[in-house]
């Protein structure tokens, strides 16, 4: 899931206009140019059913647009948001089986050198279970 959704946040025209490559799992690095996206994976719930795992996880990951101004991390936020398509999709050989939008908020990293504005997406991925 974690490579697909990079490929499908990389493949978009206004994501990829304005970050390059600067989409990182886990952290961004201290000395990346801004704007920059990083994702977290903060938790992944298995699908059940009466007979077992239905092999779709619901994980819910955490997107951070990150900029040198409010408005900067803001319209990159916007263009995130674009990117994620709500219905079935393939990226990379993977099932991205539908992803929607949970909540989403701003906020200010005052004590880094130079000031950081950052907009966080939540959101719900639903995918096939990654067998390898």
């Amino acid at each position: 899931m974690e490579e697909a959704l990079t490929a499908l946040l990389l493949a978009n025209a206004g994501v990829s206009a304005m970050v390059g490559d600067r989409v990182n799992w886990s952290a961004r690095p201290d000395d990346a140019a801004l704007p920059a996206v990083t994702l977290h994976r903060i938790s992944g719930r298995r699908d059940q059913t009466s007979s077992g795992r239905s092999g779709l996880v619901d994980s819910t990951v955490q997107i951070d647009t990150w900029g040198r101004t409010f408005k900067e991390a803001k319209l990159l936020a916007r263009a995130v948001i674009l990117a994620l398509p709500h219905a079935r999709t393939l990226t990379g050989g993977i099932v991205l089986q539908g992803i929607f939008i949970d909540s989403e908020s701003d906020s200010f990293e005052g004590d880094a050198p130079e000031p950081l504005y950052r907009t966080r997406i939540d959101i719900s991925v639903w995918h096939k279970e990654a067998t390898e």
